[in-house]
């Protein structure tokens, strides 16, 4: 267990570096990072669960408690110092929506941060990933029809909830870029589309102590979402009651233009920002 300690960064700094082997260049982030923390936290290292995060990477490889203590699932630097960045966060009031009665909830929350977070690391003058790490959804080299061999094929071209919830994770991503194949559904691709592009609005010129803005926003957006997409009645993945036109989706689609106008709007975004 490590106290991090705002008024005792010295002492801190000097636990981190014993514990976790950090090099001095992490170090000093982590001492500028801690700084801003209004009071002290504790972290530490699921180290039951650190195997299983390490082939994991599109989810975050650290948590928070109610207790204000930050969980690591691995001890690699990068991760540590957005991890005390989104601590610092979380200190200072930025909502999580951890408990909230639907889970893809607590995932637009978690890609809402981003931005703000990313915004953080400009500001510290650390490297922000510009380009993504990876992109999801690529065909087989062989291109072969068998669904086994595509199941993100598979995935998106049904609009239930597995997909819905599927498309919220993607969307909150920025390091991970989505190939859709042309089976996709076009409400698939309209949830990716608007829920990114929601996020980022969420986040939009907020700083660290701007959480009032930034819970204010997320409250609205969410509700706004719900109303919008209905996730609640979704047919579960796989449903045998997916009708005809939902398992194949229509040429002439009226949400085509619902979505281009959705990659419109994002991309004015994009350049505004």
């Amino acid at each position: 267990m490590t106290i991090l300690d705002p008024a005792d960064l010295d002492g801190t700094i000097k636990q981190l570096a014993e514990q976790y082997g950090i090099d001095a260049e992490t170090l000093e982030t982590a001492r500028r990072v801690i700084a801003f923390f209004p009071r002290p936290a504790q972290m530490r290292v699921d180290e039951a669960n650190e195997i299983l995060y390490q082939g994991l990477s599109l989810i975050d490889k650290f948590s928070f408690s109610d207790d204000d203590e930050l969980i690591l699932f691995t001890r690699e630097p990068e991760t540590i110092i957005d991890a005390l960045i989104e601590m610092a966060m979380y200190l200072f009031g930025f909502a999580t929506m951890i408990g909230a009665e639907e889970d893809w909830v607590v995932e637009f929350t978690i890609g809402a941060w981003k931005p703000v977070k990313n915004r953080i690391r400009r500001q510290l003058g650390l490297i922000v990933q510009e380009q993504p790490r990876g992109v999801v959804g690529l065909p087989p080299e062989d291109n072969a029809a068998d669904p086994a061999l595509y199941p993100f094929r598979t995935l998106v071209s049904h609009y239930d909830l597995g997909s819905f919830y599927q498309m919220v994770i993607l969307a909150a991503r920025d390091d991970i870029a989505v190939y859709f194949p042309p089976e996709t559904h076009s409400k698939v691709l309209a949830v990716y589309v608007y829920m990114r592009r929601s996020m980022h609005e969420v986040a939009q010129g907020v700083g660290l102590k701007d959480h009032q803005t930034f819970n204010t926003r997320l409250l609205q957006s969410v509700h706004r979402l719900q109303n919008l997409f209905d996730p609640a009645s979704l047919p579960p993945p796989g449903s045998a009651h997916l009708s005809e036109n939902d398992s194949h989706p229509q040429l002439n689609n009226p949400f085509e233009e619902f979505i281009e106008q959705l990659f419109s709007d994002e991309e004015e975004a994009d350049d505004s920002r």
